[in-house]
C-alpha cells in the first residue's frame, strides 16, 4: 500500500492575475471538433508559505470541491526526474469504504471526468505581475487519476530573478500556485479517450471486428450490412446446414452476423475470407469496396435461388433507370429500363449530392455530326440522357472520390469538399410518368457512412453508422465502436477544399495536421433507407431468427473458448499428464513412441484410430501418488496388485521423445508437483510419462512362449489385456515378475518396433532391458525366436525422424552407444512381396517415406481446362498416402488404381485458393507443395481424364487469342494449345466451333498479330504456328474490305514473284525491283508490279495507339482500309465506327499520320487543321500501303495498377 502523500499548505480565495478568465483557460470550442457543453467552471490558490521546508519529494494541496469531484495539486518541489518543478491536477470521486478490506474505494469504479485546466504560478502580492500559466485539457480516470507538466518551470528561475522576470516568483519563501478547472461534457463518452482497455461492448452494446491485415474495408461494409438488419434476416434464411464455413459464404457470413449478435470482444473475419477463397495475401490487399460489394451480392443472390428468399435482395437494393434518345422535332424516342444495385456518383467540381444527382440526369445534346439516326426519320436533333424509374427500399451511393487521372496515368483521390444531407427527395431525378404511378415515398434518410481517410496509397476505412431509428451514430472503426456527434458524421467527412500555398506556409505544424487530416477524411459510401420502409428494414432481429444449427455451434465454440481461457487462467494449479503404455505403443504408426504433442511421426493422426494415443488425465497438481497411482490403474485396466514401475519422458536435444528416468519411490501421501519436481514457475503444456509392465518385457514374453505358456508371445491388445488381468492363470502368482527397482549403470531400457513389409506397417513391438556388455545379437535371437523365425534379425536405431542407423548383430550395447530410451527397430523376414504399389520393400525406405509421406486427397475435377479432356459423369474420389518426393509417375499410377483408367492419359491439378497448378510429367509432387509444408497446407489435388497423352498434350504450344466482335476496345479472350505444325486454315476450323461464327464469316476473317503494341504481322491460311514467335498476341475479326484487298495485293506479289523466277529459270536480268511497302508514292518506280498495287481500289495502312508519346504505345495495332477520292472527314468517321468508341470520347482523340518521304519518314498531327481543311484532305492520295495513321489517346483498359489484383469470392 502506498505511503500516503503530504497535505501542505493552505487554499485561499483565488488570486489575481491581472487577466481575464478567457485569456488564462480560452475556450476549447474555437478549436475543438465540438462544441462542449461546460458543466461546472472553479478556480482556487494554494497558498504555500513556506517552500524551503519543502524537503520531500511530493506535496499535496489542500482539496476543493468542484462539481462532483474533490481536486487537489500534486507538487514535487525537487522536479520528478527532471530539474524543473512537477505540478499535476487531481480530481478524486466520492469514496466509500470497502468492508472486506478496509480500505478505501470509488463509489463508480468506472468513474472518469474531462477537464479542462490551467495552472498558474504567481509571487504573492505581486501576482498580477510576476506570473506563469500552463494549460492543457486531459481525461481522468481510475486508471489515469492526475495529469499536469513535468516541468512546468526550471527550479532555479522559481528561485531567482531571470531573463524573463525581474523577481523570483518566491517572496520571501512564499508561493501562489492557483488552478483553474472546467470541467466540460462528454457528448459522446470517449472525449479525450486513449481506448486502452476500452470495452466496446460494454460502453456501447456493440462489437467490431479485428483488423487482418488490409481488412478495414471489409469490415466497414460487413458492418453497414449488418445493422441493415432485413438484409441479416435474409441471409439466415439461406440453407446452410451441412455445409462448413471454409468454403462457404452465406454459412460464413451468418456465423459472423450471429457473433456480432452475441459476442462480447471483437471478432477475426479469417474464417469470412477463407471462404472467400482468399490466402494471406489477398487479406493484405486493399480492395475496391464497390467491387467486393457487387460481388458478395452476386454469391448471396445466386444461393437464393430455389429458396424462399430467392429475389429478396433485388427487392431490398435494386432499382431501375431508364436510358433514353429522345428527337426533338419528331416523336421519337429509343431507350432502354436497367438494373442498377448502387449508383456511381461523380464528386469532381461538385459541391454535393443534389449536385451529383442532377449530373447523373443531365441531358446531352445531339446535333450537328452528332445527329441521332433515327429509324424511319434518318438524321435528327435528340435530347440523351438517363432518369431514374425506381429507387430501391436501401439506397447504395458510391461517391467517386477515386479516380483515374489519364494525364498523369494513376489513380487519384479527390479531396474537396463534398456535402451530402441527413435525408434526401429523390422525386426530381425521376421519370415524371414513374413518379405519376410511384406510390412510395421519395424522401430517403441516411443510415451509413463508410469513409476513408488518408491517401490512394495509403489509408485506412471505417464507418458511420445510425444502427436504428434513434437519432444516435456510431463509429465502427475496427475493433473499437463508439458513440458519436452528428458533427463528426456529416462535417468531419465532408473533405475540404486545397487553401492558397500561402495560406498553408503560415500554418504551425498542428494546424498543418489538422489540415491534411481534415481534407482526407472523406465519406466514400452513403447508406439511404427510404422513410416508409425503415421499421421494417431496421426491426429488430432476434435468435429465433437465427438458424438453431449455427446458434448450437456457436454456442459450442464459445464455450469451449471460455474453458480454454480459464483453463490457461488455471493451470498453474493443474498438471496435464499422457500416460504412455505398451498397448498404445504397439499400435503407434510413425516416428517416436506416439504421436503426442505432434513432435511424432508427420501426418499421423490419419495414419491411427486413436488406440495409438496415451492417457491424458488432468490432474491437481497437490494430487498425491497414492491417489495417482490408483487412478492410472484403473484408467489403464490394470490389475490392482500388478507392480509396475513410472518413467519420466522428456524431449532430448533433436526434439524425440524419450524414456528417461524412473520416478522414484517416495511415500505415498506425496503430492505429483513434488514427485516430479515441478516448481511453481515451470510452465509447460504437458508431462510424459511412461508405465513399465515388467510381465512384458522380452526377456519374460520369450520365457512363457519356451515354456509353451503362450501360443504367441507377440504383443497385441487382447495379449496385453489378459497378462494384465489374467497371468495367474498360467504362472503363480510369485512367479510374476516385479520391475527392477533401479537400473544399474549397465543396464539399458530399450523399445523396439516392428516393420511389416507384407502389411506396410511400422508398430511398436516391446520393451527390453539388457546390459551394457550384451551383443545385439542376444536381442535378435529372442526376437527370432517369437517370430518363430531362423532368419537373423538386423536392427537398426531410430535416432531422429530422418536419421536411422544400421546396428550390427556382434556389437555390444556399449559400444553401439545405446542408452535408456533408445529405439530399435527391424524388420519382419521372409515375407512375400504382393505387387500392390506402392510397396517399400526395406525398412530405410519405409522411414525415408515416414519422413515426406503426405496424404493426398483427389476428386474428378468439375470444370474442363481444356478441349482434349474427355467428359464423364464418374465423379471419383479417393485418398491415399504418398511421398512427397515421389515423381509424377508414380503419383499417376496410384491416380489411375482408383481411377481405373490409363496413368499417361491423366492430367493432376495441385488446387490452391489462388489457381489450379497443372503436374508436369517431368515434376516430382514436392514441386507443388509450399515450402515447409504440414497436414493443413496439403491442398486438394483434382484429375483430368486425357483424350490424348499428357506427354502429347505438353508438346502443344498454349496460344491466347483476342477475337474482335465488332470494336477494338471490346474483346473476348481464348485460350488454345496446338502443335506446332498447326495451320491458320486449321486454327480457324477450331475456333469456329468456340467462337460460333458462320462459313461466310470465316473466309472474311482477319488474323493478325501485335508484338509490343506494334502490328507485326498478317497470318494467311497455310502459316504454322512454329513461324509464328512466341510472345506476340492473336487478332481475329471479320474484316472483309481489308481481307479483299489483302488477297488482291498478295496475287498480284505472287504473279510477279513467279516472272522473277521464271526469269531466274531462263538466265535472264530479273528488272522488275521487289515491292517496297513503306516507300511514299512520290518515289514510287515504274515498276509493273507497283504500278498494278497502286491502281488497287485500297490501301491496307496500319493504324497504331499512344498516349502523349509515339514510344508510348497502348490498345491494339490493326489495319484499316483507305478508300479512293474519300475525304478525312469521312475516312474519320468510318475508323470512329470501326474503332468503337462514343461520340464524345472519340472526339478527344487526337489523330495523326506518318509516312516515308525520299529525306526519312514524316510525322504529322492532324488535330490542327480546320474542318474545311480536312473536308479536302485525302490519305489516300498522301499514305501508302502500311503507313500510318496514329491515335493520341489515354489507355482505356489499362489496369490501375500492375501490382492490383482482381478481388475474387471463389466459393
Amino acid at each position: 500500500m502506498s505511503t500516503p502523500t503530504e497535505v501542505y499548505g493552505s487554499i485561499i480565495n483565488t488570486v489575481d492575475l491581472g487577466k481575464r478568465s478567457e485569456k488564462i483557460l480560452p475556450s476549447l470550442n474555437s478549436s475543438s471538433d465540438e462544441e462542449l457543453e461546460v458543466l461546472v467552471e472553479d478556480s482556487f490558490t494554494w497558498h504555500i508559505d513556506d517552500w524551503f521546508s519543502l524537503t520531500g519529494p511530493k506535496y499535496a494541496s489542500p482539496r476543493v470541491k468542484i462539481g462532483d469531484f474533490e481536486w487537489d495539486l500534486l507538487l514535487f518541489p525537487q522536479g520528478n526526474h527532471n530539474k524543473g518543478l512537477a505540478v499535476y491536477v487531481e480530481p478524486h470521486p466520492k469514496e466509500r469504504r470497502n468492508e472486506e478490506t478496509g480500505l478505501m474505494e470509488a463509489v463508480d469504479p468506472n468513474w472518469y471526468c474531462c477537464a479542462q485546466f490551467a495552472v498558474c504560478l504567481s509571487r504573492p502580492e505581486e501576482d498580477s505581475e510576476i506570473n506563469l500559466v500552463n494549460k492543457s485539457h486531459h481525461r481522468f480516470d481510475s486508471a489515469d487519476t492526475d495529469w499536469g507538466f513535468a516541468n512546468l518551470i526550471d527550479l532555479n528561475h522559481l528561485k531567482y530573478p531571470s531573463k524573463n522576470y525581474s523577481l523570483s516568483f518566491l517572496k520571501d519563501g512564499q508561493l501562489n500556485v492557483t488552478v483553474y478547472v472546467r470541467i466540460l461534457k462528454d457528448p459522446t463518452g470517449v472525449l479525450w479517450h486513449n481506448f486502452v482497455n476500452y470495452d466496446s461492448k460494454k460502453v456501447t452494446g456493440y462489437v467490431g471486428f479485428r483488423n487482418q491485415g488490409a481488412t478495414c474495408y471489409l469490415n466497414s461494409l460487413l458492418q453497414s450490412y449488418f445493422f441493415t438488419k432485413y438484409f441479416r434476416k435474409l441471409v439466415y434464411q439461406i440453407p446452410t446446414e451441412n455445409e462448413s464455413p471454409n468454403d462457404s459464404v452465406p454459412l460464413a457470413l451468418q456465423r459472423a452476423f450471429y457473433q456480432l449478435q452475441v459476442s462480447d470482444i471483437p471478432l477475426d473475419t479469417l474464417e469470412l475470407t477463407r471462404s472467400f477463397g482468399w490466402d494471406s495475401a489477398e487479406a493484405f490487399t486493399q480492395h475496391d469496396v464497390q467491387e467486393l460489394n457487387r460481388i458478395l451480392m452476386d454469391r448471396l443472390e445466386n444461393r437464393m435461388k430455389g429458396t424462399p428468399v430467392e429475389g429478396k435482395l433485388n427487392e431490398l437494393f435494386v432499382g431501375k433507370m431508364k436510358s433514353y434518345i429522345k428527337c426533338i422535332n419528331v416523336d421519337y424516342e429509343s431507350s432502354r429500363v436497367e438494373d442498377f444495385w448502387d449508383l456511381q456518383l461523380n464528386v469532381k467540381n461538385l459541391k454535393g449530392l443534389e449536385e451529383s444527382f442532377k449530373n447523373y440526369i443531365e441531358i446531352e445534346l445531339m446535333n450537328g455530326e452528332n445527329q441521332y439516326a433515327a429509324q424511319d426519320f434518318g438524321l435528327q436533333d435528340a435530347e440523351k440522357g438517363v432518369i431514374f424509374e425506381s429507387f430501391p427500399p436501401i439506397l447504395h451511393l458510391q461517391l467517386k472520390r477515386f479516380e483515374y487521372d489519364f494525364n498523369y496515368d494513376q489513380l487519384i483521390k479527390i479531396n474537396d469538399r463534398y456535402e451530402f444531407p441527413e435525408s434526401i427527395d429523390v422525386s426530381p431525378y425521376m421519370d415524371k410518368k414513374a413518379l405519376r404511378e410511384n406510390k412510395e415515398s421519395c424522401k430517403y434518410t441516411l443510415h451509413g457512412v463508410l469513409v476513408h481517410t488518408g491517401d490512394i496509397s495509403t489509408g485506412h476505412y471505417y464507418a458511420m453508422i445510425k444502427p436504428d431509428l434513434q437519432d444516435q451514430w456510431y463509429r465502427f472503426d475496427d475493433e473499437k465502436v463508439w458513440k458519436v456527434t452528428k458533427k463528426q458524421v456529416f462535417e468531419e467527412n465532408f473533405g475540404m477544399n486545397k487553401l492558397p500555398e500561402e495560406e498553408i506556409r503560415g500554418m504551425t505544424r498542428e494546424q498543418y495536421q489538422n489540415y491534411l487530416i481534415t481534407r482526407h477524411t472523406s465519406a466514400y459510401m452513403l447508406v439511404y433507407i427510404r422513410e416508409d420502409k425503415e421499421p421494417e428494414v431496421l426491426q429488430p432481429v432476434s435468435e429465433t431468427d437465427v438458424p438453431s444449427y449455427v446458434v448450437t455451434r456457436v454456442e459450442k465454440e464459445t464455450q469451449e473458448r471460455v474453458e480454454r481461457e480459464k483453463e490457461i487462467r488455471e493451470a498453474h494449479l493443474f498438471l496435464r499428464l499422457n500416460i504412455h503404455s505398451m498397448k498404445n505403443f504397439i499400435n503407434y504408426e510413425g516416428f517416436d513412441i506416439s504421436s503426442v504433442d505432434n513432435a511424432a511421426g508427420f501426418l499421423s493422426e490419419d495414419l491411427n484410430d486413436g488406440s495409438e494415443q496415451p492417457l491424458s488425465l488432468k490432474l491437481a497438481r497437490t494430487t498425491t501418488l497414492k491417489e495417482f497411482y490408483k487412478l492410472l490403474k484403473e484408467s489403464l485396466k490394470i490389475h490392482s496388485e500388478r507392480e509396475i514401475k513410472y518413467w519420466k519422458m522428456e524431449y532430448r536435444k533433436n526434439n524425440t521423445l524419450r524414456i528417461a528416468e524412473p520416478i522414484p519411490v517416495l511415500d505415498e501421501n506425496t503430492s505429483l508437483e513434488e514427485a516430479l519436481e515441478i516448481t511453481k514457475d515451470m510452465k509447460f503444456s504437458s508431462l510424459n510419462i511412461f508405465v513399465e509392465e515388467p510381465y512384458l518385457e522380452l526377456h519374460y514374453l520369450h520365457k512363457l512362449k519356451e515354456e509353451n505358456l503362450l501360443k504367441s508371445a507377440v504383443l497385441t491388445e487382447e495379449l496385453i489385456h489378459y497378462l494384465r488381468n489374467n497371468i495367474e492363470e498360467i504362472v503363480a502368482k510369485e512367479d510374476i515378475p516385479k520391475p527392477t527397482e533401479n537400473l544399474t549403470g549397465s543396464q539399458v531400457f530399450l523399445l523396439l518396433k516392428k516393420f511389416d513389409p507384407l502389411l506396410q506397417r511400422l508398430v511398436g513391438f516391446c520393451h527390453c532391458i539388457m546390459g551394457q556388455t550384451d551383443l545385439i545379437s542376444e536381442i535378435g535371437q529372442l526376437t527370432a525366436d517369437i517370430l518363430d523365425t531362423k532368419s537373423e534379425i538386423q536392427f537398426f536405431e531410430e535416432i531422429s525422424a530422418p536419421a536411422l542407423e544400421k546396428i550390427h548383430s556382434s556389437e555390444k550395447l556399449y559400444s553401439a552407444e545405446l542408452r535408456t530410451g533408445d529405439i530399435l527397430s527391424f524388420q519382419t523376414p521372409d515375407v512375400n512381396l504382393t505387387a500392390e504399389f506402392p510397396t517399400y520393400k526395406h525398412i530405410e525406405e519405409f522411414y525415408e517415406f515416414l519422413r515426406h509421406r503426405v496424404k493426398l486427397r483427389f476428386t474428378r475435377a468439375e470444370e474442363n481446362s481444356e478441349e482434349y479432356v474427355l467428359e464423364s459423369k464418374d465423379n471419383k474420389s479417393f485418398e491415399f498416402w504418398i511421398s512427397a518426393y515421389a515423381p509424377y509417375d508414380e503419383v499417376a499410377k496410384l491416380v489411375s488404381t482408383y481411377a481405373q483408367v490409363d496413368p499417361d492419359h491423366l492430367k493432376i491439378f495441385a488446387v490452391y485458393a489462388n489457381g489450379r497448378f497443372p503436374l508436369k510429367s517431368k515434376c516430382v509432387l514436392n514441386d507443388y507443395l509450399i515450402k515447409d509444408y504440414n497436414c493443413e497446407s496439403i491442398p486438394p489435388f483434382e484429375y483430368e481424364i486425357l483424350s490424348i497423352s499428357l506427354k502429347e498434350l505438353e508438346q502443344l504450344r498454349p496460344i491466347k487469342f483476342y477475337w474482335l466482335k465488332d470494336s477494338y476496345i471490346h474483346y473476348q479472350s481464348f485460350e488454345f494449345e496446338v502443335s506446332n505444325t498447326f495451320t491458320i486454315r486449321q486454327f480457324l476450323e477450331k475456333i469456329q466451333n468456340k467462337i460460333g461464327f458462320s462459313d461466310q464469316d470465316k473466309d472474311n476473317i482477319l488474323i493478325w498479330t501485335n508484338s509490343r503494341f506494334e502490328f507485326q504481322n498478317i497470318l494467311v491460311e497455310t502459316t504454322i504456328f512454329k513461324d509464328i514467335e512466341k510472345g506476340t498476341f492473336l487478332f481475329g475479326r471479320v474484316l472483309p474490305e481489308e481481307v479483299r484487298l489483302f488477297r488482291e495485293i498478295t496475287a498480284i506479289t505472287d504473279k510477279y514473284s513467279q516472272i522473277r523466277e521464271q526469269n531466274e529459270e531462263a538466265g535472264e536480268e530479273d528488272d522488275l525491283s521487289s515491292i517496297n511497302d513503306d516507300v511514299n508514292e512520290d518515289a514510287i518506280t515504274n515498276s509493273a508490279e507497283e504500278k498494278e498495287i497502286l491502281e488497287l481500289p485500297g490501301r491496307l495502312i496500319i493504324v497504331s495507339q499512344y498516349f502523349k508519346e509515339p514510344q508510348n504505345r497502348h490498345g491494339i495495332s490493326f489495319l484499316f482500309t483507305l478508300l479512293p477520292d474519300e475525304p478525312f472527314t469521312e475516312t474519320r468517321k468510318r475508323l470512329h465506327e470501326r474503332f468503337g468508341l462514343g461520340q464524345k470520347e472519340f472526339a478527344k482523340i487526337k489523330l495523326a499520320i506518318s509516312f516515308k518521304a525520299p529525306n526519312g519518314p514524316v510525322f504529322k498531327g492532324l488535330q490542327n487543321y480546320t474542318d474545311n481543311d480536312l473536308e479536302k484532305l485525302c490519305l489516300f492520295n498522301i499514305l501508302n500501303n502500311l503507313d500510318y495513321i496514329y491515335m493520341d489517346h489515354p489507355d482505356r483498359l489499362r489496369s490501375h495498377s500492375s501490382y492490383d489484383r482482381p478481388m475474387v469470392i471463389k466459393n
